[in-house]
């Protein structure tokens, strides 16, 4: 089963929403922040090498929590503080079979369902 976690007004999210149903792939669509994903599914989501990524930088709690400046020592500590706030989550999340990624860009959509 495929979910995207989206944000309704968020534009990006549209676009992921719109690419989904003309390729016709059943999905299930989630609001981010009334059912944030699962702390395993933010693991997979986090890229290790380059946590911040995993960042909304136009949310409030990115300016907020001085994201751009901080330093996370572990990938643990960056999925706890998305779980606590998930409107930083960047966004959309794509998932399938216990596999994520962040964002939407058409090309990494298509490798991502095959």
């Amino acid at each position: 089963m495929v979910k995207l976690y989206i944000k309704p007004s968020c534009k990006v999210c549209q676009k992921a929403t719109k690419y989904l149903k003309k390729k016709k792939i059943d999905f299930e669509e989630l609001d981010i922040l009334v059912s944030p994903p699962a702390k395993k599914l933010l693991e997979k989501a986090v890229d290790a090498n380059d946590p911040k990524s995993a960042f909304n930088t136009k949310s409030t709690g990115y300016k907020e929590h001085g994201i751009a400046e901080a330093t996370f020592n572990t990938k643990k500590e960056v999925v706890d503080l998305l779980r606590s706030n998930p409107d930083m989550i960047r966004r959309p999340l794509l998932a399938r079979n216990e596999k994520a990624i962040l964002g939407f860009d058409e090309a990494d959509y298509a490798t991502f369902l095959r």
